[in-house]
C-alpha cells in the first residue's frame, strides 16, 4: 500500500494574483483546529457561512465565505474546509501564515489533494489523471472527453474486464486445485464461455487502443499546414483563418521564412494552423532553409493545403501540386485551395468545379479569394469534415483521453489476451499456461485503475497537477 505524510494540507486552489475572489483548501486532521482559532466557531457541513477570518490577535484579516465538507464527504476524503476571501495576494498571503502558524499544517504538493482523493479510493488513478487534462483542455470537444473519463466511463469498461476475467481465473484455479476434476465438461465450459468473452474483450481494446491516436488528436489539436508555391495567398489565408495579422503580406516572393504557428478552435476541434515558405527553386541561404523546414513539417502533420493561384494556368499548378506529394513522399491527407478567383473572368468563376482527375489522380479543389472573403465558408466547413471523418467523436467521448501509460498497460494486456486464445486453439487446453496469461492480464488491468502502483508512478502522475488541485 503507497503511504502518504497525514500531516494537514493548505494550498491556495485559484489562480494568484489580484482578483475578485481567492479560496484556500485545507485537507486533513487540523480542520477542526482552523475553525476553532481562525473562525472561532464550529461550521454546519456543507453549509456556506458568511464570518470573519482573525489573525493571532482575534483581528480581522479578512471575511468571506467558509465551507465546511466533513470526511469521508469531500473530494480528499478527509476534513476539508475552503475559505473563500477577497482576492488581494496580500490578504491571501496573511491568511495563509496565519493558518501555517497552527502545528501540524504544511503547504500542499503539487498535485496532493487528488492523490489524497485517490489513495481514499474517492478516484481511481484514471479519473486523477483526467483531472489534469480537464485543467489543461484547449477545445471543447477536449473538455467532453476529460469530462467523460473523470465520471468513470473509462474506468467501467476497465472494471467489467476485470470483473468478468477475475470470475475465470477462480474458475481455473479451482481447476489446477484439484486436477483429477479435469474433464470434458471443462474444456466445453472454457470454450464457451471464456474464450468468447476473451475474443469480446480484445474488440473492445482494440478499439480503445485505436482512438489513443484520435483522443491525441482532440488534446493536443490537428495540425494543419498551409503550403504551395510563392504568392498564391498562403499567409493571407493563414491570417485570414487565424484572425490574426502575423505572416507578412507582400508582392514579393519569399517574405515566409519560418514557421508560423497558430491554434485555433474549429466547432470544438482544436486545430494547429502552420504557415511556411513559398515551394520553388531558392534563390538565398535563408529562403532555402525556409523551405526545408516547411518540407520537414509537412511529415508531422495531419492534413495540408496546399495553395494555388487561380489566375495561372490551372494544370500547370495542379501539376506541381502532384510532383510536390511524390517527390516528397506525402502520405497525409490533402487538398488545393485555388486562390485569387477574382482575377478570373466572370463566366469562369460561375462553372468552377471543386473535383478533377489528372493521370488517374483525384484532386480535392476549394476555389477561394481570401482577398474578397470568397469560399472561406465551405473552405472551413471542408476542413471539419476532414477531422470528423479522422475523429469518432461519439467513441473518443465515451473512452475518453487515453494516456501513454494507459495504453502501454492495454498493449500488455492485448498480448496476454492473444496468447490464451492461442493455447485454446489445440485440442489439449494448457490449464497452467492460461491461469498464468489470466493473472498477468488482471495485473495491468489493475495497474491502469491504479491498484498496487508504486509510489514512482503516484509521484510521476501527481507531480505535473498544479499546487492547489
Amino acid at each position: 500500500m503507497v503511504m502518504y505524510n497525514t500531516q494537514t494540507i493548505i494550498a491556495e486552489v485559484t489562480p494568484q494574483g489580484n482578483c475578485g475572489v481567492s479560496i484556500l483548501r485545507i485537507s486533513g486532521k487540523k480542520v477542526f483546529n482552523v475553525m476553532k482559532e481562525v473562525l472561532k466557531k464550529k461550521l454546519i457541513p456543507r453549509y456556506a457561512l458568511f464570518t470573519k477570518f482573525l489573525d493571532i490577535d482575534l483581528k480581522t484579516l479578512d471575511e468571506g465565505i467558509a465551507i465546511w465538507f466533513p470526511k469521508p464527504y469531500s473530494f480528499t476524503g478527509e476534513d476539508v474546509l475552503e475559505l473563500q476571501g477577497h482576492g488581494n495576494p496580500i490578504l491571501v498571503n496573511l491568511l495563509l501564515k496565519r493558518i501555517l502558524k497552527i502545528s501540524g499544517i504544511r503547504m500542499a504538493q503539487p498535485g496532493e489533494f487528488s492523490q489524497r482523493a485517490f489513495l481514499n479510493k474517492k478516484i481511481d488513478l484514471t479519473q486523477a489523471e483526467s483531472i489534469m487534462d480537464l485543467i489543461s483542455s484547449s477545445s471543447v470537444n477536449s473538455l467532453k472527453t476529460s469530462l467523460n473519463i473523470l465520471q468513470g466511463n473509462f474506468s467501467k469498461n476497465i472494471k467489467k474486464i476485470f470483473k468478468e476475467i477475475k470470475k475465470f481465473h477462480i474458475y481455473l484455479e479451482g481447476i489446477l486445485n484439484f486436477p483429477d476434476d479435469i474433464n470434458n465438461k471443462n474444456d466445453i465450459f472454457l470454450k464457451k464461455n471464456f474464450i468468447i468473452k476473451i475474443k469480446n474483450f480484445i474488440k473492445i481494446l482494440k478499439k480503445i487502443y485505436k482512438f489513443s491516436k484520435n483522443n491525441n488528436y482532440i488534446k493536443n489539436g490537428v495540425k494543419v499546414i498551409i503550403s504551395g508555391p510563392p504568392n498564391s495567398g498562403k499567409s493571407s489565408l493563414f491570417n485570414k483563418i487565424t484572425k490574426k495579422k502575423l505572416s507578412i503580406v507582400t508582392n514579393l516572393k519569399g517574405t515566409t521564412r519560418d514557421l508560423i504557428h497558430e491554434y485555433v478552435d474549429f466547432k470544438g476541434f482544436l486545430v494547429e494552423f502552420i504557415d511556411t515558405a513559398g515551394i520553388r527553386k531558392a534563390k538565398n541561404k535563408i529562403e532555402k532553409i525556409g523551405i526545408k523546414l516547411a518540407k520537414k513539417q509537412i511529415k508531422k502533420s495531419d492534413l495540408l493545403i496546399f495553395v494555388i493561384d487561380s489566375s495561372k494556368i490551372e494544370k500547370k499548378e495542379l501539376k506541381k501540386y502532384i510532383l510536390f506529394l511524390k517527390k516528397n513522399n506525402v502520405n497525409i491527407t490533402s487538398f488545393v485551395v485555388s486562390n485569387k478567383i477574382d482575377l478570373l473572368k466572370k463566366h469562369f468563376r460561375n462553372n468552377i468545379k471543386n473535383k478533377i482527375t489528372k493521370k488517374n489522380f483525384v484532386i480535392d479543389i476549394i476555389y477561394t479569394s481570401v482577398k474578397n472573403n470568397i469560399g472561406l465558408k465551405t473552405l472551413k466547413k471542408y476542413i471539419i469534415k476532414i477531422i470528423k471523418n479522422n475523429i469518432s467523436n461519439s467513441e473518443s467521448e465515451k473512452f475518453g483521453l487515453i494516456r501513454n501509460r494507459q495504453i502501454q498497460e492495454i498493449k500488455k494486456i492485448l498480448i496476454s489476451f492473444k496468447k490464451i486464445k492461442i493455447f485454446f486453439k489445440n485440442n489439449f487446453i494448457y490449464y497452467d499456461l492460461i491461469s498464468e496469461e489470466v493473472k498477468t492480464s488482471l495485473k495491468h488491468l489493475n495497474n491502469i485503475l491504479g491498484k498496487n502502483v508504486s509510489n514512482n508512478v503516484l509521484k510521476n502522475i501527481f507531480s505535473k497537477f498544479c499546487v492547489g488541485k
